[in-house]
Formats: C-alpha cells, structure tokens, sequence
C-alpha cells in the first residue's frame, strides 16, 4: 500500500489520510501560481494551506519559530538552521536595467546610481545589491523603498523573462551586461560574483532577446528558488513531497519557461549550503546501490561490446540536435527578415502578420515532430515573432 500511494502521490490517487502543512511563499509570481498547483496534486494525501509573507527575514523567522513547514526561498549563501531542501522549484534571473540619462560603465556606476530599485527590502535583489556595494566600498547606494514614488535609474532585479507589458514601460531603459559574454569562462565580473556569493551562478540573456533594451547578448547572474522544509518534518511525507515536485517538473516549465532550461538546475548543485532534507535524500537515494554495482562483473562482461553501439549512438544524437538547432537558426533568421520588411514597409503589414503566423505554426510543428526542448533559441524566436506580429497587426489596422 505504501508503494502504491508514493506512485500515485503526484496524481491525487492514493486514499491515505491527509496530512495538514502549511507552506510560505512571497507575493511575487510564479510562487503563488505554483504554490496552488502543488495544492491541488496533493489534496487526496497532503492538505497544504499558503500563506504570504512580505519579505524573505518574516519568511524565515517563520520556518525557524515551527509557524510554517515549508517555504519557497531563494538558493541561501549560508545553511538555514533547522531546515533541509527538499527539491529545486524554478529559477531567477537578474536583469539590470539603466535608463538612458544614466551613464554606466561599470558595476561602480551601477551601483552609485541616484535611485535603485531592487526589489523588495530582504529579497534577494536587494540582498545582492546591498552586499554588492559592501563589497565594492559604495556608501552611498540609493535602494528605493519602491517604484512608483521615484523614477528609477536602475533596475536591479531578479525574475522570469520581461513580459511584453513590461517591456513597453521600459523604452527609456537599456539592458546592462555585467561583461563581455565571451569573457564567461575565463574570469568574468559575473564570475567573480558568484565566487564570492556562490549562491549565485552565471547566466548569458541570448542577442534579440529585448530589442527594444538591448540587440546584443548580456552576462549576467540567475539564482534558484527551492523548496525547504523544517528538518524535523516526517521523512515519509518528504520522501512523497519530493516525488511530487519531480512530477510537477512539466507543468511547472510550462507555467514558467525558465524552469525548462536544465542546465540552470544543474549549475546551482555543486554550490549549496543548505543540505538535502532526510527524507528528500532517502528519495534522491532511492536507486542505490545502483545497476552497475548490483551487475558489476555482467556489466564488465558486455563494455566492449557496447562502446561502439554508444560512439555511434552519440555520433547520431550529435548531428541530428545540430540539425535541429540549425533549423530553429533558420526560422530566428527568417523573423529578422520580416522585422526588417516591417521596419522599412517594403511589404503590406497585413502580409507580414500572415508570413509570422505561417513561420509559428511551422515552429510549433517542429516541437512536436522533432521533441524539442524549451531553450534560450526557442525563447528568443517567440518573443522576437510575437511582438513583431502585435506590431505588424496594429500597422496593419
């Protein structure tokens, strides 16, 4: 019975009785979007009721006083006492916006800048940003209490990708690079960060991705936010939560692109301070001992034979997600062209509207015919050919 509740766990399947906890989370999206979701996977083996804190320091007082068992935090510089990660939820980027009567030339500037908005007081733009100009000697770092009182003349703030809406509000604003991309690898200012606050890790915003902010890639820094809970939680309802989360990996990406891109998970493990939950590592150790040291001497046997199989078989994967890259470069180049036609009128906007659906619907195509991941080439093209085609129909009107 206990097997059949943890496979079904994610699906509302299994009839066990309801374990009350209760989750903390920020206002700030996708966390409560995200929140609910969980809470509605879990309804028939877990009751999780949210509640909203206004800041990361009332966030964690609350895990540390027992008021709440879990919380959505960002990846900490330090272990938080008395709790464990349970899994890795999404990821942020830090997008540093500088207006256009600001002249910034280097991080100093930046940060020296009369009016910074960084998000909420204890969040973790803010924490950067304060710490940042520790680190730099600036005592003079303005950090506004909000936006709207003042006109910033920096973003300094973490989040998904900017939504259209947004960008519209931000003509008066240029995306900043940390450093030359290619300088990612070989001892760039984002590295430099990250290695003093490892929480943090790299990040390059592909070319075209904001036209309107910037034509050319910015080096910046992502953070992951995780999933915590009290360390003296029951490990068998860990062991399930954890299951679940994993679970909710594909939705979770589709909610939130972002969370699609593997490699951010990925970078941000080897720098964690915070230790897995018990129950959480009973389920990242579910496998072992593994196949290989269960078969050892069968494995051993049946390597030669195999190298070969596997050579080609990479060789074959190689070229064939080559090709698909090629084909997502293509279809990238093709929207540049349309741009270009829209830009100069060269062609009726109502035809270059048409062309931009076509040049979609083959893309869509492709994703399901080939299974192509959500990646930075794919996220650049959508929001390339979706705002070219809101700007096409309203020529067109």
């Amino acid at each position: 019975m206990r097997i059949l509740c943890a496979l079904f766990l994610a699906l509302g399947l299994c009839a066990s009785a309801a374990a009350e906890l209760r989750l903390g989370i920020n206002a700030e999206e996708p966390a409560p979007t995200i929140a609910r979701l969980l809470s509605e996977r879990l309804t028939a083996s877990m009751e999780i009721g949210t509640r909203v804190f206004p800041d990361s320091q009332s966030l964690l007082a609350a895990i540390a006083a027992g008021e709440i068992d879990l919380a959505f935090v960002d990846d900490p510089v330090q272990a938080i006492e008395g709790a464990g990660i349970v899994s890795t939820v999404y990821p942020s980027v830090l997008h540093i916006l500088v207006a256009n009567a600001q002249s910034a030339q280097s991080l100093d500037d930046i940060l020296g800048a009369p009016g910074i908005w960084a998000g909420t007081p204890g969040g973790v733009g803010h924490r950067l940003a304060t710490q940042l100009a520790t680190d730099y000697g600036i005592a003079s770092t303005q950090l506004l209490p909000d936006p709207w009182s003042q006109d910033p003349a920096v973003f300094f703030v973490f989040g998904g990708l900017l939504a259209p809406d947004a960008l519209a509000r931000l003509g008066d604003y240029q995306l900043y690079s940390l450093d030359r991309p290619g300088a990612a690898g070989s001892g760039s200012v984002a590295e430099g960060i990250a290695l003093r606050h490892p929480n943090f890790r790299t990040f390059i915003l592909p070319a075209e991705l904001y036209p309107t902010l910037s034509r050319a890639p910015a080096l910046t820094l992502a953070v992951n936010t995780l999933l915590i809970a009290r360390s003296d939680l029951d490990d068998e309802l860990v062991y399930d939560l954890a299951m679940a989360m994993e679970r909710l990996q594909p939705e979770i990406a589709a909610l939130y692109p972002l969370a699609g891109l593997r490699e951010l998970g990925l970078a941000g493990s080897s720098a964690r301070t915070m230790p897995l939950h018990p129950g959480a590592q009973r389920y990242a150790d579910r496998e072992q001992p593994g196949l290989v040291e269960r078969y050892a001497e069968f494995v051993g046997a049946i390597v030669t034979a195999a190298i070969g199989l596997i050579t080609l078989s990479v060789a074959l994967y190689r070229r064939r997600r080559q090709a698909r890259k090629d084909r997502l470069d293509n279809y990238y180049q093709q929207a540049l062209q349309w741009r270009d036609a829209l830009a100069s009128g060269s062609q009726p906007a109502e035809q270059i509207a048409q062309a931009l659906r076509e040049l979609q619907r083959e893309v869509f195509d492709l994703l399901v015919a080939e299974r192509i991941d959500a990646d930075a080439a794919l996220l650049a093209f959508m929001n390339l050919s979706n705002q070219l085609l809101r700007e096409a129909e309203v020529a067109s009107q």
